[in-house]
């Protein structure tokens, strides 16, 4: 844990501060502002909790539960905020009251496997993880978990064969997410390709999804089929420009310059306004890409000449 915080100040600028002095001249006036904004509170008390602020997290735990009222995501992020203190008992007997309310509560499940296996009781902390799953396929933290469990234990086949149970419930797209893992890991690509495929199509955001993909395509060095996943699935209208920088690298590491700056323009024009400098900064990153968008824009200026009702940016006559 550092000894300094970073946090931005209501000036948007970026300032360091001793942990201490933070907690001292910082934290009581952000509470006392959003002690009756649930929605700011409960941003403001996640960064606590992950900055390990435990008191004062803690202190806005208890203040989400009276302004929530006792939801699941409250009474998990006051199980959290006891868990992170060590209070494994009242951590506990918070997610088993949460369970009675929310029984099909797999994050539940999750945190109370994460005590038992803190508590050294991993046969009931593996149990308790297998039940999390079951009711939740999907939920990364626990999957994690669980894929480690296996492959630290030198059981990749079992691994596959449990992920195989899971990726067959009706909704469970995360699993087969893991399943192209393990099937990349032993250099079974066709495999690995066909899980990724079941993932994406299987996601309610595709667009998270498609940058997972990519970017473990990228890292493998499958760049011919990351390209393939971005041609079926990518879409320039993606809230994040991250599976299309993707898309770029393995563009230019295939020779196909001038697409890879089309696909790049083409993002940034559906881009929020705090992503587009990145697109800027990327392309000028790549040597020659100002020579290769001047060629392009001539061209496409030449064969518009005279069709004014005509004229598209360069990049969307690209093909």
């Amino acid at each position: 844990m550092s000894d300094f915080v970073t946090f931005t100040n209501e000036l948007g600028q970026s300032v360091q501060m001793s942990r201490e002095a933070y907690q001292k001249k910082v934290i009581p006036g952000n509470l006392d502002k959003y002690w009756d904004n649930k929605e700011k509170l409960r941003e403001y008390a996640m960064e606590l909790a992950k900055d390990q602020f435990n008191e004062q997290a803690a202190i806005a735990a208890d203040r989400l539960l009276e302004l929530y009222g006792p939801i699941e995501s409250a009474l998990i992020f006051r199980a959290v905020v006891h868990m992170q203190a060590r209070e494994f008992e009242r951590a506990k007997t918070i997610l088993i009251n949460c369970l009675d309310r929310f029984p099909a509560s797999g994050a539940a499940c999750t945190n109370l496997a994460k005590i038992y296996g803190a508590e050294g009781d991993e046969a009931k902390a593996f149990e308790m993880l297998e039940t999390a799953l079951f009711k939740d396929p999907n939920q990364e933290n626990a999957l994690n978990l669980y894929a480690q469990a296996f492959i630290a234990g030198g059981k990749k086949d079992e691994l596959r064969r449990r992920l195989e149970t899971l990726a067959a419930k009706e909704g469970a797209w995360r699993p087969k997410l893991h399943l192209a893992r393990v099937a990349l890991s032993e250099e079974n690509l066709l495999k690995a390709m066909h899980w990724y495929k079941q993932a994406i199509e299987g996601s309610s955001d595709r667009f998270e999804v498609v940058m997972t993909v990519t970017g473990e395509l990228g890292q493998a060095g499958y760049v011919y089929q990351l390209i393939q996943i971005c041609e079926e699935y990518w879409q320039p209208d993606f809230p994040f420009p991250y599976a299309g920088f993707n898309y770029a690298n393995a563009l230019l590491a295939t020779d196909q310059k001038e697409k890879a700056i089309a696909i790049l323009r083409h993002m940034q024009d559906h881009l929020a306004d705090n992503f587009k400098p990145m697109v800027d900064q990327f392309l000028a990153r790549i040597p020659g890409a100002a020579e290769v968008e001047a060629a392009a824009e001539q061209k496409v200026a030449q064969e518009q000449a005279g069709d004014s009702a005509q004229k598209k940016s360069w990049w969307k006559f690209w093909k």
